[in-house]
């Protein structure tokens, strides 16, 4: 995968997780709003990653488009992945 990708969807995943983890943290908010709100930020991460492959596919980065098509696959599988390390 190009590094410009790579580092993209770090920032996403990286975004993500801390939103979780703040949530997790919180002992003011019901648990029913902190399941929707940890399945929205699953869902703008998705909406991230897919836009990530609608560029690599634009720009005709295939590679790099198959590689983001397999984390968006794990995260529609709840599998959020953490990001790499750089």
């Amino acid at each position: 995968m190009r590094h410009e990708y790579q580092v993209l969807k770090n920032n996403l995943l990286n975004s993500y997780h801390n939103k979780v983890m703040v949530l997790k943290a919180a002992t003011a908010v019901a648990p029913q709003v902190r399941e929707n709100s940890i399945a929205d930020h699953a869902f703008r991460l998705s909406i991230g990653l897919e836009g990530l492959v609608t560029v690599a596919n634009a720009s005709g980065d295939a590679e790099s488009a198959d590689e983001l098509e397999k984390v968006v696959a794990q995260c529609s599988r709840g599998e959020i992945p953490l990001p790499a390390i750089a």
